[in-house]
């Protein structure tokens, strides 16, 4: 069987997207790679996209997962002053929003910190895929 090809960057926005908060759902169709997001304004959805077993509900990755990844990076640096500044950001309220505002201190660790979350996001949209029993070729 051919490996599925499947757009990286699509795939990732669907599996960290809060879609389900709004009444719309990301699938995946099996058969062509692409990705479909269900909801009522679109009219090009498949009609039987929710019962026929061609399309894969996405579920989007939890918070809690998103928020790991933020504690995995913040690990990384150490011991150092921009360590503990991002992990006060993870401690207080609101901890997505200002753990990105206190980045903006370290223009140095952005860059760092974007590579790491693409490297992690890969990785989980790669695990989903191996958890479907699919066989992917990123495009």
């Amino acid at each position: 069987m051919a490996a599925l090809k499947i757009n990286r960057t699509d795939f990732i926005l669907a599996l960290t997207s809060n879609a389900g908060d709004w009444d719309e759902a990301w699938f995946l169709d099996k058969e062509t790679g692409e990705l479909w997001l269900n909801n009522d304004g679109d009219d090009e959805v498949p009609d039987d996209l929710e019962d026929n077993p061609r399309y894969l509900p996405i579920e989007a990755m939890a918070s809690r997962d998103a928020f790991q990844i933020m504690e995995d990076f913040v690990d990384e640096l150490g011991d150092s002053p921009e360590a503990e500044a991002l992990q006060a950001a993870l401690n207080g309220r609101k901890p997505f929003r200002r753990f990105k505002d206190a980045l903006l201190d370290y223009p140095e660790l952005r860059d760092s910190w974007f590579a790491f979350e693409e490297t992690r996001l890969n990785r989980l949209a790669q695990a989903w895929c191996d958890e479907q029993g699919l066989a992917v070729a990123w495009i």
